[in-house]
C-alpha cells in the first residue's frame, strides 16, 4: 500500500481524491516540491509556508489543483513502454492557482477514519487467513492451472451451484500459439472494427446526403408552389386586367373583406368617386351586397386630402380636376392661372429634386387654377421657395388642356419678385403673352390689381411720384400736409405701420384710395387755394385709380345692365368703349408718372401689361365662345378669391409657431390642407368633391399630418467641425475599390446564405486609412464647397460639382456628387441645430 499523500496547500488527500475517478488522466495526482532552490523557495513563497521552518528533506505535495492545464503533458514513453497512462508536471511548471472551491472540506475525525479502515481491513485479512470466508474471486495466472472466466457466477437453473470448470494445464508452445491465435484474432476483430467503421461513415454521409436532399426537394417545391400559385394570380390578373385596375386585383387576390391594405390607383379612386357622385345608395349596394372591390370613404377622403401634403406638381389635383370637368358648361372650362405666394417660416430642408435648400424664412407657392365664369379654384403645384421657370408653367397649361380646361391667363403678384417672373416668361409690357404649348393660342399675363393698389400705396407712404408733365411731386408729406387739415384719420393710412399691414391685408389700399378720400381732396380742393394744382392733381389720380380698380375687380354678372349699376362696376365689355376710356386714362398715368425709388420701376410696366392683357384677352373669348361671352369678369384674374384661405393659413401657422420658431415643411403643407378643409367663401374644387361625395368628417383631420423624413443615424454626431474628418473616411470606405488612390480598406471575406460576401473588418471607419493625397483633396472640397453652399439657390449640389469639376477635371463625378451632397446634408442638421436652441429667432412676421 502507497503512503498517503497530502497536499500542503489545501485538504487533498490521495486516499480519497483516488476514490473519486477511475480515469488516470482526470485524477487528482500529487507533486513534490522541487530540488531547485529557486524553484522550490517560489513554491514555498506561493504557499505561504516560511522558510526556516521547511527542511529540505521533507516530503512536501502540491496537487495538481494548484497548476493551469497548460502545465501538465501525457508521459507517453510510459505508455508505449509500460501500457500506464498519466499525466506529468512539466519541469519548470509553477503553480498559480489558489482557489478554494477546488479544496475538500476539513474533517475531524479523520485520523481516527483512517485507523478504523485499518482494523477493518486487518479484520478482512484474518478472516480469509482463517478461512472463514471464502474468497470471490480467484487470483489467475496465465503460466498455472486457473478457472474459467466464463463458468465463474454461472448458476443451474434448478438453483444449485454448477461446478466450476477448470482449464487443464497447457504446455508453453500451446501458450504461445494461444496469444498467436489471440493476437490474430485481436487484429481481425479491429479489422473488422475498422471497417464497420468506414461503413458507418460512409452510411453517415449518404444520410446527410439524403437529409440536404429532403431539403432541396422541401424548397422546391416550396418554390413550385409559389410559382404555381403566382402564375395562376398571373393568369386572373391577366383575364381580369380588362375588367378590373391594380388595386382591385389586389383586393381580389388578397381577399380582404374592406380592403384597408389595398393601394389604389388614383384611376381607380376618380372611376370609384364617379360612381359615388351618381348615387350613394347604388355605391353602397355594389360594393357591400355585390362584393364589387372599391375604395371606401375614409380612402376616398384621404385622397382627396392629399393634395396638399406633398410637395411638386400633384397629379391628384388634375385628377379631380377632371372629374369636376362633367359639372361645368364649355365656358365655364376657361380659367387662369394664378402665382399666389406668402411667407410660411420652416426649419432647413434639402429638396433633392429641385436640388434646393429651403428654410428658415422660405416663402409657400401655390399654382392655382381659378374658373373665369365659374366660381371654382384649385391648387395644382405647391413648393417652397419656387423658383418659377417657363417649364413648369407650360406643364401644368398643357395638363389642363389635356384634361379639357382652357387656359386663358396667367396671374401673379405686383412687388419686386414680379420682375423674376417676367424673365422666366419672357414678357414685357409689350410681348404680355406666352404662347400656350398645345395649342399655340395667347395666354395673357395679368397683375394683380389689389396687390397693384397696395404697391401703389405703398410707394404714397415711402418716397411718392412724380408726375413727369409738371414735374410735381406727390409724396407722405405733400398729402399729410393736405389730409391731416381736414381729417387725422389719414395719418393711420400713411403710417409706417400701414406700410407692414399691406403685407397682410391689401384691403387696406381700398380704404385709402377711396371714394371717400377722393370726395374730401375734391371738396379741399374748391375751399382751399391750389396755386401749384396739388389737390387736383392727386384728386384725379385717386379718381382714376378707384375707377380702375373696381373695373379690375368686377365679378361675373351677365345680367347686369349700365342703367342699374356703374360702368366701373360691370364685367369689362359690357360697356367697353366707356370703361376703355377708364384703361385709356391710367394707361396714360402711367406712362407718365415716375417712382422715385427706383426698386419700384416694375409698377408702371405691371399695369401696362395688364391692360393690355385685358384688351386683347375680350375678342379672343369672344371669338372662341360666340354667343357666350357678354363682358369679362376680372375678380378671377386677381389673387384675391385665395386671400381669405392665405389669411387663414398665416392665422394657423401663427397658432402653431407663436414664437417664430420655424415648423417642418410637412407640418405647414398639413396646415395648408386643413385651412383648406375648413375655409369658406371662393370654393376649392377639394371641398366641392368632398361636399358632392358626402364625405366631409370621414377621417380626423389629425391622422392626416405625416412624419418627417428619418434623418440618417450616421451623421448625428457629425458637425460642421469634424464634418471633412468624416466625409474622408466615409468616401474611402463606399469609393475606395473604385479610386485606389482614396486610401486602403481592411476587409475579411464571409460566407452568408451560400455567397462570399465582403465586410469591412471592425467598424464602419476604424479599418480604413486615408491616403496623404486624399486628405489634401478633401480639404480643398471642403474650402470649395462651404464658400459656394447658398440658400434659396436651384441646381445647389449640381453647380457645386460642376464648379469643382472645372477646376479639377480629372476628379471623378460620383465621388464629388457624394461629397457634396452628404455636406449639405450635414449642414442642414447644423443649421436646424442652432433653430432648435433659440427660442425666438430673428425673422419676419408670418406675412
Amino acid at each position: 500500500m502507497s503512503a498517503v499523500r497530502s497536499c500542503a496547500l489545501c485538504q487533498n488527500r490521495s486516499n480519497i481524491t483516488d476514490q473519486q475517478t477511475d480515469d488516470a488522466l482526470e485524477r487528482i495526482t500529487y507533486h513534490k516540491f522541487p530540488t531547485n532552490p529557486e524553484r522550490r523557495d517560489r513554491w514555498i513563497e506561493f504557499c505561504d509556508l516560511p522558510k526556516e521552518s521547511f527542511p529540505k528533506s521533507a516530503y512536501k505535495f502540491l496537487c495538481s489543483s494548484h497548476f493551469a492545464p497548460e502545465c501538465f503533458e501525457r508521459d507517453l514513453r510510459g505508455e508505449l513502454l509500460y501500457g500506464t497512462k498519466r499525466m506529468t508536471l512539466q519541469k519548470d511548471a509553477m503553480p498559480t492557482i489558489r482557489s478554494v472551491s477546488q479544496q475538500l472540506k476539513r474533517t475531524t475525525n479523520a485520523v481516527s477514519t483512517e485507523e478504523e479502515d485499518r482494523k477493518k481491513r486487518k479484520q478482512e485479512v484474518d478472516k480469509l487467513l482463517s478461512g472463514e470466508v471464502a474468497a470471490s474471486e480467484p487470483i489467475v495466472n496465465p503460466f498455472r492451472k486457473h478457472v474459467c472466466e466464463r463458468m465463474i457466477g454461472r448458476g443451474r437453473t434448478d438453483g444449485s451451484e454448477k461446478p466450476l470448470h477448470i482449464i487443464p494445464p497447457m504446455s508453453e508452445e500451446e501458450l504461445v500459439q494461444r496469444i498467436v491465435e489471440l493476437e490474430q484474432e485481436t487484429r481481425w476483430q479491429r479489422e473488422e472494427i475498422g471497417r464497420l467503421r468506414g461503413t458507418i461513415d460512409s452510411k453517415t454521409e449518404k444520410i446527410n446526403f439524403a437529409k440536404a436532399e429532403l431539403v432541396n426537394v422541401a424548397i422546391l417545391l416550396q418554390e413550385l408552389k409559389e410559382h404555381t400559385n403566382r402564375h395562376v394570380e398571373d393568369r386572373i390578373a391577366e383575364l381580369l386586367a380588362g375588367r378590373f385596375g391594380e388595386g382591385q386585383l389586389a383586393s381580389i387576390l388578397a381577399g380582404l373583406p374592406e380592403q384597408t391594405q389595398v393601394l389604389w390607383t388614383e384611376d381607380e379612386l376618380a372611376k370609384a368617386l364617379r360612381l359615388r357622385y351618381i348615387s350613394q345608395e347604388a355605391f353602397a349596394y355594389v360594393r357591400q351586397q355585390l362584393r364589387y372591390p372599391l375604395p371606401d370613404a375614409p380612402q376616398f377622403a384621404r385622397w382627396i386630402h392629399s393634395v396638399y401634403l406633398e410637395t411638386g406638381h400633384s397629379a391628384a389635383a388634375f385628377r379631380l380636376l377632371e372629374l369636376r370637368k362633367s359639372a361645368l358648361k364649355t365656358v365655364e372650362l376657361v380659367c387662369t392661372l394664378s402665382l399666389i405666394r406668402t411667407n410660411a417660416p420652416v426649419r432647413y430642408r434639402y429638396d433633392g429634386t429641385r436640388d434646393q435648400i429651403v428654410g428658415p424664412n422660405a416663402q409657400l407657392h401655390c399654382l392655382t387654377v381659378q374658373g373665369v365664369f365659374a366660381r371654382w379654384q384649385q391648387i395644382v403645384h405647391t413648393d417652397f421657395d419656387l423658383i418659377l421657370s417657363r417649364e413648369m408653367v407650360e406643364k401644368s397649361i398643357a395638363e389642363l388642356h389635356k384634361i379639357g380646361y382652357h387656359v386663358v391667363a396667367i396671374t401673379t403678384d405686383c412687388d419686386a419678385a414680379i420682375v423674376r417672373t417676367w424673365d422666366a416668361l419672357n414678357v414685357s409690357a409689350d410681348q404680355h403673352y406666352i404662347c400656350h404649348p398645345v395649342t399655340g393660342n395667347a395666354i395673357y399675363l395679368y397683375a394683380c390689381p389689389a396687390r397693384t393698389l397696395a404697391t401703389i400705396h405703398r410707394i404714397l407712404i415711402e418716397d411718392g411720384f412724380v408726375m413727369q408733365e409738371n414735374n410735381l411731386a406727390i409724396t407722405k408729406a405733400t398729402l399729410l400736409s393736405v389730409l391731416s387739415e381736414s381729417s387725422t384719420i389719414y395719418q393711420r393710412y400713411l403710417s409706417d405701420g400701414a406700410r407692414l399691414e399691406l403685407e397682410n391685408n391689401p384691403d387696406l389700399a381700398r380704404e385709402f384710395i377711396s371714394l371717400k378720400t377722393t370726395t374730401a381732396l375734391r371738396l379741399l380742393a374748391r375751399t382751399d387755394d391750389d396755386e401749384e394744382g396739388l389737390l387736383s392733381t392727386v384728386t384725379t389720380l385717386f379718381d382714376l385709380f378707384v375707377d380702375w380698380c373696381d373695373l379690375c375687380m368686377t365679378t361675373n354678372g351677365q345680367n347686369f345692365t349700365p342703367k342699374q349699376h356703374l360702368i366701373t362696376e360691370l364685367p369689362y365689355g359690357v360697356c367697353e368703349d366707356e370703361q376703355n376710356i377708364v384703361l385709356d386714362g391710367m394707361y396714360d398715368v402711367m406712362e407718365s408718372i415716375r417712382c422715385v425709388n427706383a426698386d419700384y420701376e416694375f409698377l408702371p410696366q405691371a399695369v401696362l401689361l395688364s391692360i393690355n392683357s385685358m384688351r386683347k384677352l375680350l375678342p379672343d373669348l369672344r371669338a372662341y365662345y360666340p354667343g357666350e361671352v357678354k363682358g369679362l369678369p376680372m375678380l378671377p384674374f386677381s389673387t384675391m378669391p385665395m386671400h381669405r384661405t392665405i389669411c387663414k393659413l398665416k392665422e394657423n401657422i401663427q397658432r402653431q409657431a407663436p414664437t417664430f420658431r420655424p415648423l417642418c415643411v410637412n407640418d405647414v403643407l398639413f396646415q395648408l390642407c386643413k385651412t383648406i378643409a375648413s375655409v369658406e367663401g371662393y370654393p376649392h374644387v377639394t371641398n366641392l368633391h368632398l361636399q358632392q361625395g358626402n364625405l366631409v368628417g370621414e377621417i380626423p383631420m389629425e391622422s392626416l399630418r405625416r412624419s418627417d423624413d428619418p434623418s440618417n443615424p450616421e451623421l448625428d454626431a457629425v458637425t460642421d467641425a469634424n464634418a471633412c474628418d468624416y466625409l474622408t473616411h466615409m468616401i474611402v470606405a463606399r469609393l475606395g475599390q473604385r479610386y485606389d488612390y482614396l486610401g486602403e480598406t481592411s476587409s475579411v471575406i464571409e460566407r452568408t446564405a451560400g455567397q462570399y460576401v465582403v465586410k469591412p473588418l471592425g467598424d464602419a471607419f476604424g479599418c480604413v486609412k486615408p491616403s496623404a493625397l486624399w486628405r489634401e483633396q478633401a480639404k480643398q472640397l471642403e474650402s470649395y464647397v462651404c464658400g459656394m453652399m447658398q440658400e434659396q439657390k436651384d441646381r445647389l449640389a449640381e453647380s457645386i460639382v460642376d464648379s469643382i469639376l472645372a477646376r479639377h477635371p480629372r476628379m471623378g463625378r460620383d465621388l464629388l456628387e457624394l461629397y457634396v451632397r452628404t455636406r449639405i446634408a450635414i449642414r442642414i442638421r447644423t443649421l436646424n441645430g442652432q433653430l432648435d436652441e433659440t427660442t425666438n429667432v430673428d425673422r419676419q412676421p408670418f406675412s
